[in-house]
């Protein structure tokens, strides 16, 4: 794990000085060395903060190659690494090739602008080319690591710590895009992530960055694809490429020289990874954190007590399996209210990150518990159901497109044995008026319990002004994103799920979470290799039968318990929460918060707030606490603050209460 920065000045020196202070945005996570390099004839420099997670990184640095006339800095796991060193020319002797920083350069020297479309892996990178005076960057598949970029008058600033750009003084800090800030509050379609500073950009993930005294340039080197090269391979065969892939992937993100970690529920895709990883590991010991790690008491095991004998049931088939709890009296996540103590968690995240972002605070209480018992590495299933384990339910679209009656009927026969559908009839019914009236199915949507319904509901009772809503056609873009949402094949659902949804969000608040203690999320169901391969498969395979995930659940045999590797996802057990408590709480703490702030006047007004809060909506009290979060972190007391909007900018002050 690594912060990367790079500086690119138009005119005079200084550049020394301002990654001195881009490097003080990543001493809240202590790194294990720092390195820097300069330019002797172009104002520009590169530098790196980094902790020793494995061997290789120890060796791991700022690099200027003076022969070639490159320099690097790099946050990066690169899984392909003996087949790049054949194609390189190297062979099995990589002691010329000792980090994976050095192996991209050879890469980049080799292939230029195609570089990152022969990597496998996680990683962002900045390279600078001194003879081409070009900055070129690129940063993984999916997004697993995060890159921000900003070009003004004074020049370049390119960044895995978005805080950079304020401990350097490159951006005020002060200013916040009113755009952003109403579209987050909106919060009812899923965005790409953004700074809250419109200065700053987010590089794509599967995204090259060049950059010269021309400008910005950004280029997507790779998307994802059907291929036709396995098309001769019985279903066996499949299953048996779909299992090799999967080990690949399993293995290539095990390597840390500190004790390994892995998230643990009772889900299909967690015990995979979990199965796969301890049978790799064998003698050594594989930590597990499930949900918020809270230790079974008698005071809390009606919540607990199923959901923790159904994930022990794992541990029966490995020995080396160790669970990671901590004292309930210590948990700041108890069932027992609204947790205070996330809100603390909070603001360390956004002082760190400089800046206020939508956060769910998913990653705290893991990656805390984590480092206090010395691990550094947590293998995550997160991204599995978007693709490699994806239900595959779509096939019944597909099927009534082409008119495959009798294969649509067994289809939804088989579903209903599962106790993953109704009657046939009516199935079929719904089928055609999604095909043929596809506005009618829309609203049949909204009106039954499901997303659209859910969403409709929050539009409804938001608290966000009406002419708010108008000046930026919120409204509108909610029945964009619903009508985009309505998927009629397998792999269209795939490619929404993996790009156009929460994944990249999610990935990115991992990372940023996990910085604060020092931990690093891998994520073993987004390999570009796996994922490719899934994609590819017949959509019956992934639906045989009637049996959702069926390619996986097969390649688990043995490695996870039965009952886990054949149920449905709705049978397995979730914590008893009184929700009630949570939300109650949540609510008196925002109703005495909320009469004193002033974002309220501008955006909302208290009697349109209460009539949300009535409605005792999570994510609509979610937004209420991001809002009072915003005025917290942006609007300290005797400080004017420039809010950029549509509309133009406007000063306000604000008084902190």
């Amino acid at each position: 794990m690594s912060s990367i920065h790079a500086c690119w000045l138009n005119t005079g020196s200084g550049v020394k000085k301002v990654l001195q202070k881009m490097l003080e945005a990543s001493e809240y996570w202590q790194p294990d060395s720092v390195s820097d390099w300069l330019s002797q004839g172009t104002a520009i420099g590169l530098a790196k903060a980094q902790l020793f997670n494995t061997a290789r990184s120890i060796d791991d640095a700022t690099y200027f190659f003076s022969q070639q006339g490159v320099a690097i800095c790099a946050n990066a796991r690169i899984d392909n690494r003996t087949e790049l060193l054949r194609l390189l020319g190297f062979g099995k002797n990589d002691s010329e090739i000792k980090t994976d920083a050095h192996l991209i350069i050879q890469c980049y020297l080799r292939w230029k602008e195609d570089c990152p479309t022969r990597l496998r892996g996680d990683f962002v990178f900045i390279i600078w080319d001194e003879k081409r005076q070009k900055i070129f960057c690129a940063r993984d598949h999916f997004g697993v690591k995060v890159l921000f970029y900003s070009q003004d008058e004074q020049g370049i600033m390119v960044t895995n710590e978005h805080n950079a750009f304020f401990t350097s003084g490159w951006v005020d800090q002060n200013q916040i895009n009113e755009s952003w800030l109403v579209k987050r509050l909106w919060n009812l379609e899923e965005l790409s992530f953004e700074s809250p500073n419109s200065k700053i950009q987010v590089l794509p993930p599967a995204h090259l960055l060049e950059i010269d005294r021309k400008g910005v340039r950004l280029k997507c080197y790779w998307k994802l694809k059907s291929k036709k090269c396995w098309n001769s391979l019985s279903d066996n065969e499949l299953i048996e490429e779909l299992k090799l892939r999967f080990e690949r992937s399993v293995s290539a993100r095990l390597d840390s020289r500190y004790p390994l970690g892995a998230e643990l529920s009772a889900g299909l895709d967690s015990n995979g990874i979990v199965g796969y990883a301890a049978r790799q590991f064998k003698e050594q010991t594989l930590y597990t954190f499930s949900h918020q790690c809270t230790a079974l008491t008698k005071e809390n095991r009606h919540v607990w007590n199923d959901v923790y004998l159904d994930i022990q049931t794992i541990y029966k088939l490995h020995s080396n399996i160790t669970p990671v709890w901590e004292e309930a009296s210590e948990n700041s996540m108890l069932e027992t209210g609204w947790p205070d103590k996330l809100l603390c968690d909070k603001k360390e995240f956004y002082r760190c990150f400089g800046g206020v972002i939508p956060n769910h605070g998913f990653h705290f209480v893991r990656s805390k518990l984590a480092a206090k018992n010395g691990i550094r590495v947590l293998l995550s299933g997160w991204g599995g159901d978007h693709c490699v384990t994806g239900y595959g339910d779509e096939l019944a679209d597909e099927l009534f497109k082409n008119k495959k009656i009798i294969p649509l009927y067994r289809l939804l026969k088989n579903k209903r044995l599962r106790g993953r559908g109704g009657d046939v009839l009516p199935a079929l019914i719904l089928l055609a008026i999604k095909s043929y009236y596809p506005a009618l199915y829309l609203r049949l949507k909204m009106s039954r319990p499901g997303v659209e319904n859910s969403l409709l509901f929050r539009s409804k009772h938001h608290f966000l002004h009406q002419s708010w809503k108008t000046k930026y056609d919120l409204e509108g873009s909610l029945i964009k994103f619903l009508n985009r949402y309505q998927r009629d094949t397998v792999n269209r659902k795939e490619s929404l799920e993996l790009f156009e949804l929460s994944l990249a969000n999610r990935l990115i608040e991992s990372e940023l979470e996990g910085r604060l203690s020092r931990v690093e999320y891998r994520y073993p169901m987004l390999d570009v290799d796996l994922v490719e391969f899934f994609y590819s498969l017949p959509s019956r395979l992934k639906i045989l039968n009637g049996i959702e995930r069926y390619p996986f659940r097969c390649i688990l045999k043995g490695l996870v318990p039965e009952h886990i590797r054949w149920r449905r996802k709705h049978d397995v057990f979730l914590p008893k929460r009184d929700k009630s408590v949570r939300i109650n709480r949540q609510i008196a703490w925002l109703t005495s918060r909320l009469k004193q702030s002033l974002l309220i006047e501008r955006y909302s007004s208290l009697s349109i707030v209460d009539k949300c809060m009535l409605s005792k909506n999570q994510p609509l009290l979610d937004s209420l606490e991001f809002l009072i979060a915003v005025e917290d972190y942006y609007y300290s007391k005797h400080k004017q603050v420039e809010l950029k909007g549509v509309g133009g900018a406007k000063k306000v002050d604000f008084a902190i209460c």
